[in-house]
């Protein structure tokens, strides 16, 4: 009698375990779809270089471009709202340089095809398939601006594709496994040993290994290409520790500002951001 109860007992806490982890796994790949922000641009609607999503995009074209920059925006985000403030100003600007603009939405946000969270790992097939349209624009010199899941994807899609010439990456984490682990009970209010079920839930929901998507392998492949790392001192959601070991890894640039909050930089300095990132994007795009 006793075993049998304490059987029954045991399966209700483990059936209750593995509830509460695909809770937990269906929230973290899941993204919140926002409405795109109105833009004064041609709308595009792309493949994504696997061929399982369409890409919705938004195209700032210029008479005579000196070459062509991607915006890619991060979770829960959508085109034009790529650095948590509406970045048509900053399209406007580079647009007034010569530099063509294409801002898309990663799938599962905005315009775009519907799909899982993967942090990168297959969001950078939408990233590619933007290069792969804008080569057949002709455009010959790109490069890509991301932040944060946007940045991750930008790094993992520039190791793959060296028709990216150079990268800015604002606010990008190294290595999902480790961000996850350290920001695990503050996002979820749950005790860390859910997250090993959390985990195997999300790569059946995915196909993905989720602890093993790791940007800072992907920057290490980037050695001798120009690279930008940006990431805000008070960044407590990913520590700027993880934009030195970036910067370190590429041999790229690094700028920690003086700011506040995950993807903080151009919202509280948009002139200095505007100035330093054109000036780098027109520097290696000439």
């Amino acid at each position: 009698m006793v075993l049998t109860v304490t059987a029954a007992a045991t399966s209700m806490l483990l059936v209750s375990y593995a509830g509460v982890a695909g809770v937990v796994a269906h929230r973290f790949t899941r993204a919140q779809r926002k409405a795109p922000c109105l833009l004064q641009a041609r709308e595009v609607q792309l493949p994504a270089r696997d061929g399982r999503a369409t890409v919705a995009a938004a195209y700032l074209s210029v008479a005579q471009p000196r070459g062509a920059v991607v915006f890619v925006h991060g979770k829960d985000a959508c085109r034009g709202d790529e650095l948590k403030g509406n970045t048509a100003d900053l399209a406007a600007r580079f647009n007034e340089a010569g530099l063509a603009v294409l801002m898309i939405d990663l799938r599962g946000h905005g315009g775009s095809s519907r799909a899982r969270l993967t942090y990168g790992q297959r969001e950078r097939f939408d990233v590619l398939g933007a290069v792969d349209w804008l080569l057949a624009q002709g455009h010959a010199r790109i490069g890509v601006l991301g932040a944060s899941m946007g940045a991750a994807s930008t790094l993992m899609a520039a190791a793959d594709e060296p028709a990216i010439r150079c990268v800015v990456a604002d606010s990008a984490f190294c290595d999902f496994g480790q961000m996850i682990e350290r920001q695990f009970r503050k996002l979820s209010r749950l005790p860390a040993i859910v997250l090993p079920a959390a985990l195997a839930i999300g790569r059946a929901l995915t196909g993905v290994a989720l602890q093993s998507v790791r940007p800072l392998d992907a920057a290490a492949r980037l050695a001798g290409r120009p690279c930008l790392m940006i990431h805000s001192a008070g960044d407590r959601f990913v520590p700027a520790a993880d934009a030195e070991r970036l910067a370190a890894a590429a041999g790229g640039e690094l700028w920690i500002t003086d700011t506040d909050g995950h993807i903080g930089s151009y919202r509280a300095l948009p002139a200095a951001y505007t100035e330093r990132v054109l000036g780098f994007f027109a520097r290696h795009l000439a």
